[in-house]
């Protein structure tokens, strides 16, 4: 109730103005109304929401494709792959430096009934003479003739203009010889000339015809199973 201090008559809370002399009433104190306490949700400070780091992955937590627009995104170019370099193949040409073309000497090969009993690959020449690569040519059953002319010679060194037409000859049976064709370039083995048409001749031999140096290597070849 609210009490007039003109008439000290007594009204309710609600009135504004008194009921007996119509003076105006004092309204209780706004400092006396009760205080609204906040609840706990309303008193917590407010968090901003924490963004991820480029290290952590968002898809681990998320539905998968969900958000795309949200998923790290990296800037940095994959590496660039490693070009690896391609091993080279050594292939065999027989006919390298000998001034005869493969189509020629493909046809010089027996054919028919005659390839079955062809001669067998014995033993090989190198010389490094006239390549920093080397050259090779084997050496075969029978009679090799060494020299400058590829129409007598199986084993023929064009560029060597000391060494004769036909120069020498390497021949193969049960063991190997060597003899000179009465050329005008010579022949040595280990340093030693060639005097007769049939001189042994060893593995590993050291051989000079005209200007071009060998080594010779001999090779076993497999025998036929009976």
């Amino acid at each position: 109730m609210i009490k007039c201090k003109v008439c000290l008559g007594t009204n309710p809370d609600t009135a504004a103005v008194c009921s007996v002399c119509k003076a105006e009433l004092d309204r209780p104190a706004a400092a006396n109304a009760p205080v609204r306490r906040p609840t706990v949700q309303e008193s917590l400070p407010e968090v901003p929401a924490r963004r991820a780091t480029v290290f952590e992955d968002i898809s681990a937590t998320s539905p998968q494709g969900w958000p795309p627009a949200t998923q790290p995104q990296s800037t940095e170019k994959p590496p660039a792959p490693v070009a690896i370099p391609q091993r080279r193949v050594t292939v065999f040409d027989p006919t390298a430096g000998s001034g005869t073309s493969a189509k020629s000497a493909a046809a010089e090969q027996p054919k028919g009934p005659q390839a079955v009993a062809g001669r067998k690959i014995v033993g090989v020449l190198v010389t490094y003479s006239w390549s920093d690569q080397g050259q090779i040519f084997p050496v075969y059953e029978g009679r090799n003739r060494i020299g400058s002319d590829p129409g007598q010679c199986d084993i023929v060194i064009p560029q060597d203009d000391t060494l004769s037409a036909v120069n020498s000859h390497i021949v193969f049976r049960k063991s190997f010889t060597i003899g000179d064709d009465v050329s005008m370039g010579g022949t040595d083995v280990d340093g030693e000339p060639v005097e007769t048409a049939f001189v042994p001749l060893h593995n590993y031999a050291r051989i000079r015809t005209g200007s071009t140096h060998w080594t010779f290597i001999a090779v076993q070849p497999p025998t036929e199973e009976k």
